[in-house]
């Protein structure tokens, strides 16, 4: 569903009138479930706001502004600190996972799709606070001394929520799996491929889209946008084809092999080497030249990380199309441009 943001208390754009809307106590409840979305989305733990702003209890200045450090401050920090600066890498893996992660700014125009940053933006970015009051900071930044939370200031928080809702993660697509015709009942080596003509080596990476967390981290309840691309590098001169591999493949304790994708059950492909129906869906090929980088950005592509997003395998299968004599090297990142769903915030 496209983005649409949607505050119980507020007019009809979602915004407090001076006057007209007291803030309530569901307003720091829904910015904190809004907040603690996108804290998943970049892969961080939810925070707890409950000590602070208590469910069912109404909103005082004291419990908003004036406590150590005060939640509404905290609510703002969460957004420029954490969610708009993510600390990429933070997951592990060798290279780190998600290689990047950007905000783009999502309004039409001559800026739409540009970094979003904080403030003091830079020529290819966004300033999320300049954009907000041309200030290059919140209203009343630091809410020091009891000063009252008040009506401009949960408008601005919630502008800035709803600014932040596109993004472009980098995700490493880590090869780990082969699986060799010429020895098929035995796992081989990833990031690797090979095709002579009468046997074949393949790979099958993992893309680490979601954690298995629960709530799960990372792109959950997201759309994919057309922009989502795979980026290949070979170390020699072929073709290849990318498939998303729809088995549940165990990398560390049951690599899969030639004939099986799950050995230890004796759970059979149903072609050998991974590509048949049930087993894979064709993605696309790509005619690389020799450490140059291949880019493949198409509607099959979108769909099958589309599936991902919603709870397929996170697998992905990499064959050499053409033959040669070579065993060629592969590298791959998966960039997945997206957009925040709605409900919720």
């Amino acid at each position: 569903m496209p983005y649409a943001a949607t505050w119980t208390n507020g007019n009809a754009q979602g915004r407090l009138e001076g006057g007209a809307h007291a803030v309530r106590d569901d307003d720091p409840a829904e910015a904190a479930a809004a907040i603690n979305r996108r804290r998943r989305l970049v892969y961080l733990a939810e925070q707890d706001f409950s000590g602070q702003v208590a469910p069912d209890e109404p909103v005082r200045a004291a419990a908003v502004a004036t406590q150590t450090p005060p939640p509404f401050r905290n609510f703002r920090d969460n957004l420029t600190d954490e969610v708009l600066c993510p600390a990429a890498g933070g997951l592990g893996g060798e290279p780190a996972t998600p290689s990047a992660m950007d905000w783009l700014w999502p309004v039409a125009g001559a800026d739409e799709n540009k970094i979003l940053v904080a403030s003091d933006p830079a020529g290819a970015e966004v300033g999320l606070l300049d954009q907000l009051n041309g200030s290059g900071d919140w209203t009343d930044a630091d809410l020091a001394g009891g000063a009252a939370v008040r009506a401009v200031h949960f408008n601005e928080l919630r502008q800035a929520i709803e600014w932040i809702r596109r993004g472009r993660w980098a995700l490493p697509v880590y090869f780990s799996g082969g699986i060799f015709s010429m020895l098929p009942n035995t796992p081989w080596i990833g990031d690797c491929i090979a095709n002579n003509g009468a046997d074949e080596l393949r790979s099958i990476g993992l893309v680490l889209a979601r954690t298995a967390d629960s709530p799960a981290r990372g792109l959950v309840a997201v759309t994919a946008l057309p922009a989502t691309r795979i980026d290949v590098t070979a170390d020699t001169d072929c073709t290849v084809e990318l498939y998303r591999c729809c088995r549940a493949i165990d990398f560390t304790a049951d690599p899969p092999t030639w004939n099986e994708y799950d050995p230890s059950a004796s759970s059979a492909w149903t072609a050998p080497g991974g590509a048949g129906a049930g087993d894979a869906v064709f993605i696309g090929s790509l005619a690389l030249t020799a450490n140059v980088t291949g880019q493949l950005s198409n509607a099959a592509l979108v769909a099958a990380v589309q599936a991902l997003i919603d709870g397929a395998e996170q697998n992905i299968l990499i064959r050499r199309a053409d033959t040669g004599s070579q065993t060629i090297g592969v590298a791959a990142e998966l960039v997945v441009a997206f957009e925040v769903d709605s409900p919720p915030n």
